[in-house]
């Protein structure tokens, strides 16, 4: 019985990091993406089940949760400020709602950080990228007016996903957990690297050069971080300055030159908008920069957001940064709360590393490069339902659970 239940919860965690990743559901009940009051309904719903089903598990094991939970506080500085956002938001019902779906969404996290060790997160979300793999080229090879993009991005590769740049996202990701995997596991390797390549051909069907960039540079970090950073200091720092200078050149290159390097898979339209995009949303920003304009608020169609519409002549839905959708919605206040926490963690991270390599710090620094490579032109920090958002509070969660445990055997 106690091997069914522990099965069970498996298969309902994985279901659940489905439906938060994104799920076949969304473009056949939505007739290909054309969302409808009914379709919205159904994901709020898919959404409530999750956070239902981690509060419950949260309650059976609260003392361990607690003990997690205290690990990172400013986290949850963060999400308080996002809570009290509402008292000077634009929207003050929108911010509540999803200052609300914020919280079940770290509570999930926070749930994968408290019940399972990181490579039992990492191989749960490797099996719920694979299966999305999978779905992607199935929709993409059998019914392409669903898996395959029209209009400006016609010829694009979406998946199972509503926009090219997601599908390149997601994969990003599964790439860099099934690239960890495979070079800190010794089972079922020929399954990981078949998991990581498929994720780069999605990224290259999707035509997204960011993504794509993005994707090369995950194995060159792990190189870094798992070899460079043992080196002694007198030579770690000027290879690692180095290194980084290089980097930042041939990325800066491989993206201004995206439409030549990628010209066998088509163009890239990544970029195209954002050069008028970014100074229009920080002169909004300038506008109120301490406290934003609420959390989740500034692009619900009000007044502020069609000044921004109405320079770069198309509908955007964010501003293709999470950096500067951060200072939108809080400001300096919530900017600064992140970074020093985003800060604290990265360097924690590397002294860890030097200190005693574990693969929770490997796969902290690994995941917080990510995130930032990831939030340069879309936009997923604190996020609402975004798996993204989950896996930054167990990977930051989990590393310090396992120092704890680290210290502990140390000092006994």
């Amino acid at each position: 019985m106690k091997k069914f239940l522990i099965s069970a919860e498996k298969l309902f965690t994985i279901i659940c990091l489905m439906i938060y990743s994104g799920t076949p559901l969304d473009p056949l009940i939505s007739n290909g993406f054309t969302i409808k009051e009914g379709d919205k309904f159904i994901g709020r719903f898919l959404f409530t089940c999750t956070y239902i089903f981690s509060i419950s598990l949260i309650t059976l094991r609260w003392k361990k949760v607690a003990h997690i939970f205290s690990k990172d506080k400013l986290i949850w500085l963060l999400l308080g400020v996002c809570a009290l956002s509402s008292f000077w938001s634009l929207d003050s019902d929108t911010t509540i709602r999803r200052a609300l779906g914020l919280a079940g969404t770290m509570l999930f996290g926070l749930y994968l950080a408290s019940r399972y060790t990181l490579k039992e997160q990492l191989k749960l979300c490797a099996y719920v990228l694979g299966i999305s793999a999978v779905m992607c080229f199935l929709f993409g090879l059998l019914i392409p007016q669903y898996g395959i993009a029209g209009g400006v991005d016609t010829g694009s590769w979406r998946g199972i996903y509503a926009q090219k740049n997601i599908l390149g996202t997601r994969f990003v990701l599964g790439g860099a957990i099934f690239f960890f995997l495979a070079m800190t596991n010794r089972e079922n390797l020929r399954v990981l690297w078949l998991g990581y390549f498929s994720s780069g051909l999605l990224i290259l069907l999707s035509k997204s050069a960011t993504s794509l960039g993005n994707f090369m540079i995950i194995p060159v970090t792990f190189f870094i971080y798992s070899r460079v950073l043992h080196l002694k200091y007198k030579v770690m720092i000027p290879i690692v300055t180095l290194m980084t200078i290089v980097g930042i050149g041939l990325y800066t290159l491989f993206v201004s030159q995206a439409d030549t390097i990628l010209g066998t898979v088509g163009k890239d339209t990544t970029l195209t908008g954002r050069s008028e995009l970014w100074p229009a949303v920080l002169d909004m920003i300038a506008k109120k920069p301490w406290l934003g304009y609420g959390y989740a608020a500034f692009w619900q169609g009000n007044s502020e957001a069609s000044v921004i519409v109405q320079t770069v002549q198309w509908n955007a839905p964010n501003a293709h940064n999470g950096f500067l959708d951060v200072l939108l919605d809080l400001g300096v206040l919530g900017i600064s709360i992140f970074i020093i926490g985003f800060v604290l963690n990265f360097l924690r991270g590397i002294y860890l590393i030097r200190w005693n390599q574990t693969d929770e710090s490997l796969w902290l620094l690994i995941y917080l490069t990510y995130v930032i490579l990831a939030n340069l032109t879309e936009s997923t920090l604190l996020n609402q339902n975004s798996l993204e958002w989950i896996l930054y509070v167990s990977a930051i969660l989990s590393s310090k659970a396992s120092t704890s445990k680290n210290l502990s055997k140390y000092n006994s």
